[in-house]
């Protein structure tokens, strides 16, 4: 019984594992509704935005975040950031 037991909890530790990344591939989540990236995008862009950085969109890029900021000379970048800190991030 507890061998069986074991074995079943070492199974499902793996499974989740595997899952794990594939939910850390998008900052929106898994399978989101367009109005669920609508709601996420504006809340991004409203913290970056606080924090004084110019920020006109952002997207998903290989779970980070891609901002396109105006710079103070008037220039469109791209800047990447944390999903979950959006901490800067330099590629």
């Amino acid at each position: 019984m507890i061998k069986n037991t074991v074995i079943a909890l070492v199974a499902v530790a793996t499974f989740a594992g595997a899952a794990a990344p594939a939910f850390a591939e998008s900052i929106f989540g898994d399978n989101p509704s367009e109005a669920t990236r609508q709601f996420t995008s504006n809340s991004i862009i409203s913290q970056l935005q606080q924090r004084g950085i110019n920020v006109s969109s952002v997207e998903d890029y290989n779970g980070l975040v891609r901002a396109y900021v105006t710079l103070e000379d008037g220039k469109q970048a791209m800047q990447f950031y944390t999903p979950d800190s959006l901490v800067q991030v330099a590629l």
